[in-house]
């Protein structure tokens, strides 16, 4: 070691960073060297010296007191940042979540159902009939009731006196076999049964002008051809109601309710349909079978023996037509109500937030009572709206969510690696 390389090393030394065999040659070199001895000696002095300096040392309490407050505010302060960063990633997931909502509810994404609303107006549509059974003739969709004299008792004695030979001859006649179903390749599509769906419209909306507006509505239903069925006026202190009920044609329905939002400023509205058709074929079905009996009911009074046999077929008869005529306004009912739909209408006066409501009084509490129930009603509307908008982006947000934990653990990884490297 020379003596450049010597001063190199004496902080190394000094530090005690230097390994045993670099040791016993830097303290070799200084035994050879004077100068270097005396630079060792110097060095050592020194060191020596300044950790004597502090012993008699004291730092204030003051000083003392405003560390330990700067310790305790950055602990403060990092814990704040810590609940700030917290809140502000709920905020904005609340924003994106409420943002989403709003997307979805102007695009129509969060109405669900709307077409399995229970009502009773039908509709026919051009829709594709449902794959659910086909038939090559008309299903038996009830039973034919049995004749009071077809059942033949055990002992075969005192009923078979009764019956005649023709009753008894049908009574022991096989039953026909059902109509069985077939798979839905075998009938063409265009045989296949119509589906028909029942739609109705909801419409809440408020005017300055009430009976203005309540007279425009009328007309309108006029106009396109409609039917008034119901209009009850309803005062509630804040304000008056309208409760309007309507029959319009099917085939002006989007013009008619296009043109109704034009006369009051619409709050709320609703399209709903209803799938009817099993009942619709199920009534027409029943209504064959019926009259299928009502012929065989025929056929034998025609040739009846006796005042007796000719007493029952016609009390079953009666039963059979009154069953018919049953059937019969059941389906003239839907066969009314095809070509029209409900369109039930709220109107209420005055804005949704009247200047009353500000005003006082008992108008202007009454004003203030339904503002604040419809505002909490359309509050409470979205917030479950909101709750529908998560569990639909949820599977996405999910993924989105795990890839980015993915890409976060490689990051790390190849810095840690980086680090070592």
């Amino acid at each position: 070691m020379n003596c450049r390389e010597f001063m190199d090393s004496l902080d190394a030394y000094l530090d005690g960073e230097m390994s045993p065999p670099g040791q016993c040659e830097f303290l070799r070199h200084a035994q050879d060297c004077s100068k270097c001895k005396d630079e060792l000696c110097c060095a050592e002095t020194l060191k020596a010296s300044l950790a004597r300096m502090n012993d008699d040392l004291a730092v204030p309490l003051r000083a003392q007191a405003a560390w330990r407050g700067a310790v305790r505010r950055e602990a403060g302060r990092r814990k704040s940042r810590v609940l700030y960063r917290a809140l502000s990633t709920v905020a904005a997931a609340f924003v994106l979540l409420a943002g989403t909502t709003v997307m979805f509810r102007s695009t129509g994404v969060l109405d669900f159902g709307s077409d399995s609303a229970a009502i009773e107006d039908v509709h026919r549509s051009p829709v594709a009939a449902p794959p659910a059974e086909f038939y090559t003739s008309q299903p038996e969709l009830a039973a034919v009731p049995a004749p009071r004299y077809a059942s033949i008792e055990a002992d075969g004695t005192a009923d078979d006196a009764e019956m005649s030979p023709k009753m008894a001859t049908f009574a022991a006649a096989e039953p026909a076999e059902p109509l069985i179903a077939e798979e839905p390749e075998s009938i063409p599509t265009d045989q296949a049964w119509e589906r028909l769906l029942a739609v109705s419209a909801v419409r809440e909306m408020y005017s300055e002008t009430f009976d203005l507006t309540r007279e425009a509505i009328a007309g309108l239903v006029d106009e396109y051809g409609g039917t008034m069925l119901a209009d009850a006026v309803l005062d509630e202190g804040g304000g008056r109601r309208a409760t309007i009920a309507a029959d319009v044609p099917s085939e002006e329905l989007d013009a008619f309710l296009e043109a109704l939002d034009f006369v009051g400023n619409v709050t709320y509205e609703a399209l709903n349909r209803t799938d009817v058709s099993t009942k619709y074929y199920d009534a027409g079905g029943r209504l064959e079978t019926m009259r299928l009996e009502q012929d065989r009911l025929n056929a034998l009074i025609a040739e009846a023996d006796d005042a007796a046999e000719l007493e029952a077929l016609e009390a079953q008869l009666e039963g059979v037509y009154a069953k018919i005529d049953e059937l019969e306004s059941t389906l003239r009912g839907f066969s009314t109500q095809l070509d029209h739909s409900r369109v039930d209408i709220v109107l209420n006066e005055g804005a949704p937030l009247a200047a009353t409501v500000i005003a006082g009084g008992e108008k202007g509490e009454g004003g203030a009572r339904q503002g604040f129930a419809r505002s909490l009603d359309s509050l409470g509307k979205f917030f479950a709206d909101m709750g529908v908008s998560l569990a639909v982006i949820a599977p996405y947000a999910g993924v989105g969510i795990a890839l980015i934990g993915v890409i976060w653990v490689g990051v790390v990884l190849v810095g840690k690696r980086r680090r070592h490297e």
